[in-house]
């Protein structure tokens, strides 16, 4: 059996500090990397009061540095949120600056109130969820891509860096 620790970032009393709380993140990191876990998870939330972590991308190159052997889960990158032919670029260096171990754990967002704050009412979001999967795989697996659908077009680009 494997185990996965989870890295919430949830933390409603907000003075206690982006500073305070990241540094406790990267302290279980680097105690599950030392007791063995598979793998640390981390979360991606926006604009929710809280102390959090908009960027699981980030967060993932930062324990990086300070793990060795655990894979690094975002848990969940909310594509809705972002324009694939931007992430999958960011996607792409994170996975290099990781060693490979980065793993994209994706989904459409979980609190209503968060992405209509972000223009993207979670009662649409499932289609624009499976249009930016299916973009976001051809952006990192092909090259001289081009696209047709409802949220994305485009003529044929290529992201680079290319994944490990």
């Amino acid at each position: 059996m494997r185990f996965n620790h989870f890295l919430s970032s949830y933390y409603p009393d907000t003075s206690y500090g982006g500073k305070n709380l990241y540094n406790d993140m990267l302290e279980q990191a680097r105690a599950a990397d030392r007791l063995g876990y598979a793998s640390i998870s981390i979360p991606e939330h926006h604009l929710i009061n809280i102390l959090l972590t908009p960027a699981p991308l980030q967060m993932a190159v930062r324990l990086a540095t300070e793990t060795r052997n655990v894979r690094l889960v975002t848990s969940v990158a909310v594509l809705p949120l972002h324009d694939m032919r931007i992430y999958a670029g960011e996607v792409a260096m994170a996975d290099i600056l990781c060693d490979g171990r980065l793993v994209l754990g994706v989904g459409r967002g979980a609190f209503a109130y968060e992405m209509a704050r972000l223009g993207c009412p979670i009662e649409g979001s499932r289609e624009k969820f499976d249009e930016s999967l299916n973009v976001l795989m051809v952006l990192l697996s092909r090259e001289e891509v081009s696209w047709n659908g409802k949220f994305y077009n485009f003529e044929p680009l290529t992201i680079m860096p290319r994944p490990l």
